[in-house]
């Protein structure tokens, strides 16, 4: 017997909410370290504002790949062999950021961070949510609330560091470090997944397309926010408080992670999705106006917290048993927004100036909304 075979306990629960904990705590800390750096990284590898934004798309294309290969990995040698592999590449490429000494090799580096960060994100997604069936909603919110501290501690450390960028690598590649032996030494008995997904239940490819766009104009919008507030403000506030706005972000993103772990339980998904996502596109709308801007991005945060950790879980409401089949292609969709759209974010930057950033982002968003509205029309229709 496999040691994903063994059958979970209560402290197998505990212990992979406490080794996704740590896991969610560095990937947190990933997501929000490049935009805070856009303004050192240009000067250290001497690229244009057009240019920058490469390095968010090499990151999620990378998570794109390990995506996109999550599910069958996990299918074949469980969850415990790819969260192994995931926190190896996750730590080798973050390791490679702070020497690396050229852009290109820079984008690597980030590019194979971004494949042990999809690796990673996948499996403590499906292992928690397979852990604590039936009661997933509570658990999966509490590790993004976890994620959203890592993101609220890079910022911090990016502006307490200016203008230097390698220490914040330097934090993170330890962490992952961590999450590699916390995997290994820790987690001994974690669930399989089913050994044939989907049987009798049809794929509901409608329902399916509109999750895909739902997580694709969130986690657009959600990175965007990390990635171009700081550009956004610096003409305002100046870059080391511009750098420390993504920081508010995340705090109240992960506030709100945590409030929405309690209304979980009390307000169906999709009614919490459609109000919160009309939120974050009023807020970011209110972000245009500069003086409000740093304000209305820690109301986006806060509107934004309950959109990934819900999402998973209606989708697994909605989808009972194909869930492993068809998160990966979610995940896949919320890989693609960030390499699609950020460089198309950078072109309206340079092409209309950095307070455009507030209404390119609010768009995405709405294209989130829209989807989670048409959701919720089928449950209704249900």
């Amino acid at each position: 017997m496999t040691d994903d075979d063994a059958a979970p306990t209560p402290t197998n629960g505990r212990l992979t909410l406490l080794v996704a904990a740590v896991a969610f705590l560095a990937l947190g800390g990933l997501v929000s370290l490049y935009g805070p750096l856009f303004p050192a990284l240009r000067a250290r590898f001497d690229v244009g504002v057009d240019q920058v934004g490469a390095v968010v798309s090499a990151h999620f294309f990378g998570s794109l790949a390990a995506v996109l290969a999550a599910g069958e990995a996990i299918r074949r040698w469980g969850y415990r062999a790819v969260l192994t592999l995931g926190a190896a590449l996750l730590t080798a490429g973050l390791a490679g950021l702070a020497p690396a000494p050229s852009w290109p090799v820079f984008l690597v580096s980030a590019c194979l961070a971004g494949v042990g960060f999809g690796a990673t994100q996948v499996a403590v997604n499906l292992l928690v949510a397979r852990t604590f069936m039936g009661r997933a909603t509570p658990a999966l919110n509490l590790i993004n609330a976890v994620f959203g501290a890592g993101a609220v501690l890079t910022p911090v450390i990016v502006a307490a560091s200016a203008p230097r960028p390698e220490p914040p690598m330097w934090v993170l590649t330890g962490l992952s470090a961590l999450v590699l032996v916390a995997v290994r030494s820790l987690l001994r008995a974690v669930p399989r997944p089913p050994r044939r997904p989907g049987a009798g239940e049809p794929v509901a490819w409608g329902a399916l397309a509109a999750f895909v766009l739902l997580y694709f104009g969130y986690v657009s919008a959600e990175v965007g926010v990390t990635s171009w507030s700081t550009e956004h403000l610096t003409p305002t506030l100046g870059p080391a408080a511009a750098a420390a706005v993504p920081g508010v972000y995340w705090a109240t993103l992960t506030v709100g992670r945590l409030l929405a772990a309690a209304l979980g339980a009390r307000v169906r998904p999709g009614r919490l999705l459609v109000w919160c996502l009309g939120a974050a596109v009023a807020a970011l709308l209110g972000a245009l106006h500069a003086p409000l801007a740093p304000v209305m991005y820690g109301l986006v945060g806060l509107a934004f917290a309950p959109t990934f950790a819900t999402g998973l879980a209606w989708l697994t409401e909605r989808m009972p048993s194909r869930a492993e089949q068809a998160s990966p292609a979610v995940f896949a969709a919320a890989s693609v927004g960030p390499i699609a759209t950020a460089p198309l974010v950078g072109v309206a930057v340079a092409s209309f100036g950095p307070s455009s950033v507030p209404a390119a982002l609010a768009a995405l968003a709405a294209l989130a909304l829209l989807s989670a509205a048409w959701l919720r029309r089928g449950d209704a229709r249900g």
